[in-house]
């Protein structure tokens, strides 16, 4: 039995020396020494604990049932509950499937049920490595040998990580009077760094901006010629320069000396034989260029490395035995949370199972450098392409990249549990129905939490437009809403004889949202630097709006204002940067041609002011859906999971 401190210290907590009959303290104090001889308070079991939470969420669920069921169902409900020996026994049919759901989001997320010890391993040379009980290279836990009291806890200081990141921010100009940076002149590759740190970063914060440069110029863990040759790739495609082209007369060519960089470093330095964060963060960044250009096997063979390496470094490891200083755990939660946002994201678009699965989503959130939360951000433009002429000056708005990560993070959290119970082999709608309302409030809950400098709803409201990152944000969950809903209407996979009544209005109001946050960003920023994420939520709001027999009837006559025709405008617009999204503006075009639906063949320039006060009496309501006075709508070409494989 371990040696216990004294009452007298324990209720103190302080450190008790354990010598007996008296322990020093309280002989200097001049009291009574007294220790408890027993077998120390056993904690309940992690079963026990399970056990307990499955009770609670089988009440929650009966109540839930309850509240919704007619008078008549509830009191079958409850006659079907029993007691015995003074305890209620429900029956699966009221607590059932509807648990397994809400238990993978909270396993999750409970932090205390989760021994992050038990997954790494010391080996005889004292290495941490990420190896479970079931391996055979499982050398013992590293805190096997050590009492949880022998251990100081050293908190990561997050001040000194914002201090740092003022001070690199300041010496990021002397990079600029360098004659060249990575092989690469300083002029052009800082004009692509400033690219990058001004759109693509503030959405995933995949590069942590302090250490990355540091490193870019002093050589260390968190910078490679690798990773710095991927941010240029990446960033080529939203410069007008025509130096970043291998033929100035070919948009697509933009990067191509350091994509084929980019694979020449990966063989010569056999980058995927080892795991480095550079080495993860420039693979997730090549991965979601190449399926942004069409190559779709290679970004998903890349993405794919990245997500290994990922547990094989334990990134989904939240713990001081893997990660020491604040900067090293402050990247790594960055890292891991970007890799998982990339997962589910490619899982969307390729219809394929994700990787990384909820439960292994244990990494905080909580990130420690906010200095970048409530800068002032403008559009970059380019000093080299003014020639003299002076720019229209743009109204900074706080870029709230932090906040904006963070909200992201629970989203995919969401989207992970619409994939995994709506878009499986084997999902039924009888199977399913019971979990969508479930997911719908748990959509609707999250935006109603989400703060108010992070909301944005230009059909209600004319307050100055927020930073991009925001929109790409509320585009994605009206994207999500429209994947958890559309299953079930009429034309869904998961459609059945009694369709929820309103899952269509649903689709229509979130494809309404996504079509104004659309034309909001084209209106501020245009569509030339947007990422691809809004090519998927503007192709999802196509395939609403192209069901809409309003909308269908207006895009037959031709009117400008139509959404169907100014969402297929975006994704034309879209398609220059991120030439992959011709791919989706094709299947709409099918989509539209199956239906009889025409396409202006020389459209008028689309103004960039619309909004929807302007489209005239589009009905929302369930009754005009699929009405008799339409033709019928041929379906299955517009695929919402894995359209990329059409």
């Amino acid at each position: 039995m371990s040696s216990r401190a004294c009452q007298f210290c324990r209720v103190r907590k302080i450190k008790c020396d354990n010598l007996k009959p008296s322990c020093g303290s309280c002989l200097r104090n001049d009291r009574q020494c007294v220790y408890l001889v027993g077998p120390p308070r056993q904690r309940p079991s992690r079963a026990l604990i399970e056990a307990a939470h499955r009770q609670r969420r089988a009440v929650e669920n009966v109540l839930i049932a309850l509240k919704k069921a007619d008078p008549s169902d509830r009191d079958a409900m409850l006659d079907s509950i029993t007691l015995k020996d003074g305890s209620p026994q429900i029956p699966g049919s009221l607590s059932g499937n509807v648990i397994v759901s809400i238990r993978e989001e909270d396993s999750s997320s409970s932090e205390s049920e989760y021994d992050v010890t038990t997954f790494l391993s010391r080996d005889e040379c004292g290495t941490v490595g990420v190896f479970g009980p079931s391996s055979a290279l499982h050398a013992g836990s590293p805190m096997s040998t050590e009492s949880p009291d022998s251990r100081p806890r050293v908190e990561p200081d997050g001040y000194q990580l914002i201090a740092d990141a003022a001070l690199s921010r300041q010496r990021e100009f002397d990079i600029r009077s360098l004659p060249t940076v990575g092989g690469i002149p300083s002029e052009l590759a800082m004009h692509l760094l400033d690219l990058h740190w001004n759109r693509q970063h503030h959405t995933f914060l995949l590069t942590y901006r302090p250490a990355f440069m540091r490193d870019l110029v002093n050589g260390g863990p968190y910078c490679s010629d690798f990773l710095l040759n991927a941010v240029c790739a990446c960033s080529s495609k939203f410069s007008e320069r025509l130096e970043v082209r291998d033929d100035p007369n070919r948009p697509e060519t933009a990067g191509k000396r350091f994509f084929d960089r980019c694979d020449q470093l990966l063989a010569e330095q056999s980058l995927l034989a080892h795991s480095s964060i550079p080495t993860i963060s420039g693979l997730l960044m090549l991965g979601s260029s190449f399926n942004a250009r069409g190559q779709t096997s290679k970004g998903w063979l890349y993405t794919g490395y990245a997500l290994r390496m990922v547990y094989d470094l334990g990134l989904h490891l939240d713990c001081r035995e893997v990660a020491g200083s604040a900067e090293e755990v402050e990247v790594r939660r960055r890292v891991f949370w970007a890799a998982f946002i990339c997962d589910k994201l490619q899982s969307l678009y390729f219809g394929r199972p994700f990787t990384i699965q909820l439960r292994d989503a244990h990494v905080s959130r909580d990130f420690m450098d906010t200095f970048e939360e409530n800068e002032l951000w403008t559009p970059y433009i380019d000093p080299a392409m003014l020639g003299g002429q002076m720019m229209p000056p743009h109204i900074p708005t706080r870029i709230h990249s932090v906040s904006v990560f963070q909200q992201l993070c629970s989203l995919s959290k969401l989207m992970a549990s619409i994939i995994d119970r709506f878009y499986v082999v084997g999902a039924t709608g009888t199977g399913t129905r019971a979990h969508l309302n479930i997911m719908d409030r748990r959509l609707s809950s999250w935006y109603r939490k989400l703060p108010s400098e992070l909301r944005f709803e230009p059909w209600s409201t004319s307050q100055q437009t927020v930073a991009p990152n925001i929109l790409i944000l509320l585009t994605t969950y009206n994207a999500l809403i429209i994947l958890l809903h559309r299953p079930f209407i009429s034309s869904g996979h998961l459609r059945s004889a009694d369709t929820p009544a309103d899952s269509w209005e649903r689709c229509i109001t979130a494809a309404r949202n996504i079509t104004s946050l659309a034309l909001s960003y084209r209106s501020a920023y245009s569509l030339r630097r947007a990422n691809y994420m809004l090519s998927y939520a503007v192709y999802v709001a196509c395939t609403v709006h192209a069901r809409n027999p309003a909308i269908r009837e207006s895009t037959r006559r031709k009117e400008s204002s139509s959404p169907l025709t100014i969402c297929l405008r975006c994704l034309d617009e879209l398609a220059i940067p991120n030439c992959g999204v011709s791919a989706p503006a094709r299947i709409i075009r099918r989509l539209m041609e199956a239906n009889g639906i025409p396409e202006e063949p020389d459209p008028e320039p689309l103004d960039i002011n619309l909004d929807f006060d302007t489209f005239p009496g589009f009905d929302i309501s369930t009754a005009g859906f699929d009405d008799q006075g339409y033709p019928e709508f041929t379906q299955d070409l517009d695929l919402l999971f894995g359209f990329m494989n059409e």
